[in-house]
């Protein structure tokens, strides 16, 4: 090594070493309260145990992406290059997010040791913090663009000859929200203060470079600030841990960038009181209605909430995340079209990226918790089941880059020049942990709620629930409950529900409750008729040149014939599920792809369970309608098509 650069180096951890002695004092018992808790208490993740087909899937998706020493080497290794080879503004116009990926990950692999209990694991994600500190400057800059202020692509004419389009790219703030996250929560991992004082030195000196050079957060980044402006939450976090006050100042300016009289872009909190659906907020929703990062900076309004106490924050997501199930809920039962608010709920074909189901799942999840209202927990039910399943492939190594209502599940191989991590594949252990806090709760009055029902073993409240497999195939499902104290529990009662037995009595409402001191089984059966949607879309010719067809072919199918769907078709439903036709289940194309839609024909169906290879569940349907009878074998979407495939007419859940 160059003597001047080893001069750098010394004077550079002298300098970490100085600031982080004064931040493990400023640092240390200033933990903030929230103002405004939740009216649901969510079990820690050690007590929790996913057990069953989903289990299986989670497992083996967990111990090939976070416990495997490829996923500690190769994966790990690669998001932590980012940071020791700056490469996110090599092309100087643009920049890229290989920052963001190192972040990811750490969140994810510090749930997943949580959920684990793994010491190994802990001790893995602390020396990777441990190698990521080893690159902040002696200013506490910590990121993966060589030009710190790099913060907005300007110059659109460079950019359309480099990438084709008047590209707007910089993603700055956003890879640096993540790296805050991820430190902040091996800190909560390990709650080792030095990963506490890096997170307090990064934010510290993005805070302090805006201000001196009199930039807005608003005015970074691209998507209209959205990425730059989603730092609310962790940035809250940090105030938590901290109590330093720069960081709830700096939210509070982000906030007031969503609340504005002159109604500038994207002013999510004034517009989610307006009447309008989110695509029609300003023209163009393809240009700056982007779905992740819209959701991720609502999420942290939900945390302002939780900090102030101001009401506004929470009524303007509850209003939002209406507004984002009314008009974007699309074909998969996640939200978006693609990646994009863009009236997904009146469009025919479906394709959906799973971050956007990941982080719809968080918004609900957080909403659930925070009132209690039944309804979010059933949209995070569906969404789960159907979007976000069929987005993990079943080998654990890899998952999709969109998930479409038919032909094939879409991935790919590289992002943002990185080729073993990817941002949905990336987060996918977040969406399978926040079901596992979904699964029960206790409230606020003591009554411990069962809220899902998939095969599983949980401890919350004094109590143990263990809960059987059975309520997405057959709808039947036991729950035990042990507690060696008088306890109130309250079961969920599905809204697809129609008929609902409780040890053989039909009850209806939201929740059933029953008492519990000692042991007690309750069983139920839960309403496992099949449902037949009808779709009252009209057809929809489309452009080669339009949006919506671009990005349904994007590379994968480009060339390889049209097979999007401009006339409407009917869909299936199970429980939660969504059905689907499959090569898998030896379905022929014809019947998968060419067949005569049985949508507004008053058609009934009938399922026969089976046990189909490769299925996490498989049926016999029995399809009657006016002018015919067609019999077919079905499964779960989820099922249909998560692996990759080269196979384009692969599955349909259209009938």
């Amino acid at each position: 090594m160059h003597m001047t650069s080893i001069y750098k180096t010394k004077f550079s951890l002298l300098a970490f070493a100085l600031t982080a002695a004064f931040c493990s004092v400023s640092c240390k018992e200033n933990k903030v309260s929230y103002v405004q808790n939740d009216v649901l208490e969510v079990p820690r993740l050690a007590d929790v145990k996913i057990e069953g087909p989903i289990g299986g899937k989670m497992d083996t998706f967990f111990g090939e992406r976070v416990f495997s020493d490829y996923a500690k080497k190769e994966i790990f290794g690669e998001a932590e290059s980012a940071f020791k080879n700056p490469q996110d503004d090599a092309q100087k116009v643009v920049g890229l997010w290989q920052g963001e990926f190192w972040g990811k990950l750490a969140i994810s692999g510090s749930r997943v040791a949580e959920y684990s209990k793994s010491e190994d694991l802990t001790k893995f994600l602390e020396e990777s913090a441990d190698r990521l500190i080893e690159c902040q400057d002696s200013d506490g800059y910590l990121g993966t663009y060589k030009n710190k202020m790099f913060l907005k692509a300007t110059d659109t004419a460079a950019a359309k000859k480099l990438m084709g389009w008047p590209c707007d790219w910089c993603w700055n703030i956003w890879c640096r929200k993540y790296t805050l996250w991820g430190l902040l929560e091996v800190y909560g991992l390990s709650q080792n203060p030095k990963y506490l004082e890096a997170a307090t030195r990064s934010a510290t000196q993005l805070i302090e470079m805006l201000k001196e050079n009199n930039v807005r957060i608003c005015d970074t980044g691209t998507f209209e600030g959205m990425p730059s402006m989603s730092i609310l939450k962790p940035m809250l976090i940090l105030y938590r841990n901290t109590g330093d006050k720069k960081f709830l100042d700096f939210s509070r300016e982000i906030i007031s960038y969503l609340d504005r009289d002159d109604n500038t872009a994207p002013n999510l909190i004034r517009n989610s009181f307006s009447d309008k659906p989110i695509h029609k907020w300003y023209p163009n929703p393809e240009k700056w209605a982007k779905a992740y990062e819209m959701m991720s900076l609502m999420e942290g309004v939900l945390e302002f909430y939780r900090i102030t106490g101001e009401k506004r924050a929470l009524e303007s997501v509850e209003r939002f995340a209406d507004k984002v199930w009314k008009f974007e809920r699309n074909p998969c039962a996640s939200v978006g079209y693609n990646d994009m608010f863009a009236n997904a709920s009146a469009l025919i074909n479906g394709v959906t990226e799973p971050c956007d189901a990941i982080h719809w799942m968080r918004l609900t999840r957080d909403l659930y918790t925070l009132t209690g209202k039944q309804k979010y927990v059933d949209i995070f039910e569906e969404t789960f089941c159907n979007a976000f399943l069929a987005g993990v492939f079943r080998d654990g190594k890899w998952g999709a880059r969109a998930v479409r209502s038919h032909a094939r599940t879409m991935y790919v191989t590289t992002q943002a020049g990185f080729t073993k991590n990817h941002c949905c594949v990336d987060n996918v252990p977040r969406g399978f942990l926040d079901m596992a806090q979904t699964i029960a709760q206790k409230s606020s009055d003591g009554t411990i709620r069962v809220s899902l029902y998939f095969p599983c073993k949980v401890k919350i409240g004094g109590a143990n629930i263990e809960i059987s497999d059975g309520y997405l195939q057959t709808g039947k499902v036991g729950v035990k409950i042990r507690s060696n104290v008088p306890q109130t529990v309250a079961f969920r009662i599905p809204k697809w529900s129609k008929k609902t037995l409780m040890d053989g009595s039909e009850i209806s409402g939201e929740f059933a409750t029953v008492s519990v001191n000692g042991s007690r089984e309750v069983v139920f059966q839960f309403d496992n008729s099949a449902r037949v949607v009808d779709s009252s879309l009209p057809p929809a010719p489309l452009s080669k040149k339009s949006f919506i067809y671009r990005r349904w072919h994007e590379s994968d199918l480009r060339n390889r014939g049209n097979l999007m769907r401009e006339t409407p078709a009917a869909t299936i439903m199970v429980g939660p599920l969504i059905l689907a036709k499959s090569r898998l289940l030896n379905d022929s194309e014809a019947e998968i792809f060419d067949f005569k839609t049985i949508n507004k024909s008053g058609a009934t169906c009938t399922l026969k369970p089976i046990k189909a290879e490769n299925t996490m569940c498989a049926w016999e349907a029995e399809i009657k309608s006016k002018d015919s009878t067609i019999k077919t074998k079905v499964c779960d979407l989820s099922s249909a098509g998560d692996f990759k495939s080269e196979e384009v007419k692969l599955y349909s859940i259209f009938f």
